[in-house]
């Protein structure tokens, strides 16, 4: 099974992930976004984009690495990744209901005043210039695209389980997905 963890740039999904991959037995985190990271010296001389998601490659590629890791492992698949354009995240899911694996997709809201103090407070922990400088641009992407996350979260009310992580530390957001599944936490 897929445990698709989506919401806000910045919203403790990948907090979460690890938090899950603690609690649940038979968990284990696959990133999407190393995908992208991957196939961006491949594909941004040739067709240039805003977001790594916008190449059909890392959506194809995405699916097929759930799909192998599911098959593969016999383990539940965390995955935390954004996805707020409507139609990736359904060719996405189409294509894992096609290959036939089983997608449990929550998103993971909070107001957007607890998404900028989230932001605000995300510290840098290295010390080099380089690693500040990519923190940096982290802080501004995730503000830059905070608006198309709260444009999609009417469709994606409609299409996860919508977790309002507001008042929630990520071990407690856990535990709820964790209930949900059916799995009891201690």
């Amino acid at each position: 099974m897929i445990l698709w963890l989506n919401g806000p740039f910045g919203g403790g999904k990948t907090t979460t992930a690890a938090e899950l991959d603690a609690l649940l037995p038979d968990a284990v985190v696959f990133d999407p976004e190393k995908l992208g990271e991957a196939i961006v010296q491949t594909l941004s001389g040739i067709e240039p984009v805003s977001d790594f998601q916008d190449w059909r490659p890392w959506r194809e590629l995405v699916v097929a690495a759930l799909t192998s890791l599911d098959r593969h492992t016999n383990r539940t698949v965390v995955a935390p990744q954004t996805v707020v354009v409507e139609r990736y995240w359904d060719e996405i899911m189409s294509g894992l209901a096609t290959a036939g694996v089983e997608v449990r997709a929550f998103t993971l809201d909070s107001t957007p005043a607890e998404h900028e103090r989230r932001i605000a407070g995300d510290t840098v922990t290295t010390a080099t210039i380089e690693e500040i400088k990519i923190h940096d641009e982290g802080v501004g992407w995730r503000r830059h695209r905070a608006p198309d996350y709260r444009a999609a979260l009417p469709w994606l009310s409609e299409r996860t389980e919508v977790i309002d992580t507001t008042l929630l530390r990520p071990a407690e957001v856990a535990k709820e997905i964790a209930a949900r599944l059916g799995h009891s936490a201690p």
